[in-house]
């Protein structure tokens, strides 16, 4: 699109892909969104080409790059990153690899040594080896990891399709063609680069300065030994840590416009001794302690009350850097973990000693152990491992005036159950760091199951998926892992967000509808489906298969395969990128759990829909 007019930002752009004269066919929407780049990469080059000229009239013959960047108008009307590289361009020349046969036509000036980093040559293979090597980096103003979100694409022809960055998902990487005409049809909008709401990266502004003085701030930084790469007074720091993930936080923070306290402070202790004394100055000075697991409530958690209702000094307490496993005992299924470990390390530190903890919350990758503890937070496999009241054995609490918990003479055991007094454990359970913070926790551990296989039903209606999870709920020990009911809504959504399919699969999925429509009333508008997830030795599974088989049989429903069964579970880790997607275009969604009784079952889930 550029390289004839603007051969130079062309190259900065992508120096691999810049090949002349090269016809691209075009549309309305691509040609606007590239005569608004074109409009700032001239503007950008204006104001540099203007601080250059200037400096020269005025004696220097060859000014620097930091001397024109300080002379730059910063008024915001063009990205300050992108008069860098205007000023680079114009002083240097455009870096470019060594000529091949896709970039033979680059010009003389081009070819000129420069240090001007071209933004998108990247080897892809350099980033496949470092997937997991570098410190994944959380977004900000948004769910998730800072490299994985969705974008809108165009086809040459026009055509709109979704694909979502990075390579941590089974869909990063792929377009799925169906995802933007689902959510226009069904909500009657037009989603275009041009209806785009809100900017990805928010500038907060107006937000006051924290209340602490350099010398409360010197003595916090005192407790953690005096290194100050952990504590911080930053208006992004404390704005994450001030919020959590409702629609209203994110909202807020992406539109820059926060007008909640925030906390005054962020510290990060890496042990439980600095964490005790964070918590002793605050108690001998009166300030208000707020412990900071993943941040992933959605309950407004984190918000500090208001200075009318309290006006306290605020501390948020970050415990990620207390992340470590104290002690495993094979023998009795026990594990000794800090507080701050998240529920991906956690997963993974066991699967590399052949076990499972078996909690498995949608936020895992980013909540935390205490975060679980705190909020007494139920995960997806509860059938089979519980909750996490289940899986808790004991904890350490640190506590205003004293520390807490359960004395062992022995090392590396727990009682789990005992009656001697008020259980620390219990009261803990779903407290929100209201009676201290925890600091590590025992918890029970499982060898990795023999098996783990995934398998989905198609049920008519949603009055038939219900029945059928209901039954399935009574099978206690024969109960799979993991049984979720995908109304219509969330079904359709689920086949809207595949990627597009081989011509092989597009006849399966013919074929499929077709069976569907023969064997019973599965009409596109109100068919269901219960995707399942077993873990067990091989002939528990293969039992639990058998049961579930029959129940489908039994309610009218379809067996749809587990690759269907693995996609829904797969769902479950996408709706939060989604739900910033949206909000792009200034679509507002949010999803929420709770407990509700069968008999109040479809009440409340008719209620929330209306």
């Amino acid at each position: 699109y550029l390289p004839k007019s603007h051969s130079r930002w062309a190259s900065w752009l992508s120096p691999s892909n810049l090949v002349f004269g090269t016809k691209v066919q075009s549309n309305e929407i691509v040609d606007s969104i590239v005569s608004k780049i074109v409009l700032y990469f001239d503007a950008a080059e204006k104001a540099a080409n203007d601080v250059i000229t200037m400096l020269k009239e005025k004696g220097f013959s060859k000014p620097n790059e930091n001397h024109v960047m300080q002379q730059l108008p910063n008024d915001g009307k063009v990205p300050l990153f992108l008069m860098n590289v205007a000023v680079k361009i114009l002083l240097h020349g455009t870096k470019c690899t060594t000529p091949t046969k896709n970039t033979m036509r680059v010009t003389e000036h081009e070819k000129k040594v420069s240090c001007v980093e071209p933004l998108f040559h990247l080897d892809a293979r350099r980033l496949r080896e470092q997937k997991f090597q570098v410190e994944p980096i959380e977004s900000f103003g948004a769910w998730g990891y800072s490299d994985s979100y969705f974008v809108l694409n165009f086809r040459r022809d026009g055509t709109k399709f979704v694909s979502m960055k990075g390579m941590r998902y089974s869909i990063s990487g792929k377009e799925i063609p169906g995802l933007v005409n689902f959510i226009e049809q069904e909500l009657q909008v037009d989603i275009t680069p041009n209806s785009i709401t809100l900017p990805p990266v928010p500038e907060l502004n107006g937000v006051p300065d924290s209340d602490l003085t350099p010398e409360e701030f010197s003595q916090i930084a005192c407790t953690i030994n005096n290194d100050r790469n952990r504590i911080s007074n930053n208006i992004v720091d404390r704005a994450r840590h001030g919020t959590g993930h409702t629609q209203h936080d994110m909202f807020n923070l992406r539109s820059g416009s926060i007008k909640i306290r925030l906390p005054d402070v962020v510290v990060w202790p890496k042990n439980e001794e600095e964490l005790s004394s964070i918590i002793s100055i605050a108690t001998q000075r009166n300030w208000c302690v707020i412990p900071f697991g993943g941040g992933t409530n959605v309950t407004h958690a984190n918000h500090c009350p208001e200075k009318v209702t309290d006006t306290r000094r605020m501390i948020s307490v970050d415990m990620k850097l207390m992340n470590q496993i104290l002690w495993v005992n094979e023998e009795d299924g026990l594990a000794h973990v800090e507080a701050g470990i998240t529920g991906l390390h956690l997963i993974e530190q066991m699967n590399k000693r052949g076990f499972t903890i078996g909690h498995e919350p949608d936020s895992y990758e980013f909540s935390t152990l205490g975060g679980w503890i705190a909020t007494k937070a139920s995960g997806m496999k509860q059938n089979k491992y519980g909750n996490i009241e289940d899986i808790v054995k004991e904890v350490r609490v640190v506590g205003a005036k004293f520390n807490l918990a359960q004395e062992h003479k022995l090392n590396k055991v727990s009682f789990g159950r005992v009656s001697t007094g008020v259980d620390l454990k219990s009261l803990m359970l779903g407290s929100e760091g209201c009676l201290g913070i925890i600091a590590s926790a025992v918890i029970k551990i499982w060898p990795i199951a023999e098996t783990k296989q995934f398998e989905s039903v198609l049920l008519p209606n949603f009055d038939a998926g219900i029945k059928f999870i209901k039954e399935l709920s009574k099978m206690r020990s024969m109960k799979p892992a993991s049984a979720r009911l995908l109304d219509n809504d969330q079904f359709r959504l689920g086949q809207a967000l595949k990627e597009a399919p081989s011509k092989l699969e597009s006849l399966r999925q013919v074929a499929s509808k077709s069976l569907g429509d023969y064997f019973g009333n599965f009409n596109g508008k109100s068919v269901v489906c219960a995707t399942i997830t077993f873990e067990g030795s091989c002939s528990e599974v293969k039992l639990q298969r058998k049961n579930v088989q029959k129940l489908a049989v039994n309610h009218g429903g379809l067996l749809a395969g587990p690759k269907v069964g693995k996609a829904g579970y797969d769902l479950t880790f996408a709706i939060a990128y989604l739900r910033d997607f949206a909000m792009n275009y200034a679509i507002l969604g949010e999803s929420f759990e709770t407990f509700v009784p069968w008999s109040k079952l479809t009440q409340v889930v008719m209620a929330t829909k209306k």
